[in-house]
């Protein structure tokens, strides 16, 4: 019975837990660009669009709040290359969206009842869209897909609207292996915007 009743105590302590919800968008980069001789290169620009699913959950309630932080960070780049020549047109370019996941920690700082600051860190992978070549009029090569260890460090601003619902503005840097995603460094730094769910 004893072992029932602490189960419970602890499952309901464990339920009682804040977790919440952040879907942002915003912007990566800067990136490089390269110019080809004898064809036309495009790209998205220094930055490209990224977007952010993030599930944390509280583990920890003093005056500062710890909370493990599962981060989900898309950002989609778009850029490729053409080239006509005698033998006909090649094209190439990006096979899909990149990927960083890194889980870790979050610690949250709430000086007033409706603003908090947060810390964020974690370690995880990254995953680099491959190039993809089309030669016309009928060779197809994939691209195969890059990955690399990732370690996450970011910051941020939650707002309270309500209860249940805030604006959160959130920054955060991914180093990886060099000359990846367009990158001739490490980092990746990625700055977003959006709202964040609490239950």
């Amino acid at each position: 019975m004893r072992t029932i009743l602490a189960l419970l105590t602890f499952t309901a302590a464990a339920l009682a837990q804040n977790s919440d919800l952040g879907l942002l968008a915003g912007i990566a980069g800067p990136r490089g660009q390269t110019s080809v001789s004898g064809g036309t290169s495009f790209a998205s620009g220094s930055v490209t669009p990224s977007f952010q699913i993030n599930y944390a959950w509280q583990v920890l309630q003093r005056a500062a709040d710890l909370y493990l932080e599962v981060p989900l960070v898309i950002p989609v780049r778009v850029s490729g290359t053409t080239i006509a020549g005698p033998s006909g047109v090649v094209a190439t370019g990006n096979s899909g969206p990149d990927l960083f996941f890194t889980p870790g920690v979050r610690l949250k700082i709430s000086p007033e009842s409706r603003i908090s600051f947060y810390a964020a860190a974690g370690v995880g992978v990254a995953s680099f869209a491959g190039t993809s070549t089309v030669a016309l009029p009928l060779t197809v090569m994939a691209g195969h897909r890059e990955n690399s260890v990732a370690f996450g460090l970011g910051g941020g601003l939650d707002l309270r609207l309500t209860r249940l619902l805030s604006l959160r503005a959130d920054i955060r840097d991914f180093v990886t292996r060099a000359g990846l995603g367009e990158v001739t460094g490490r980092n990746h730094g990625i700055f977003q915007v959006g709202i964040a769910f609490h239950f």
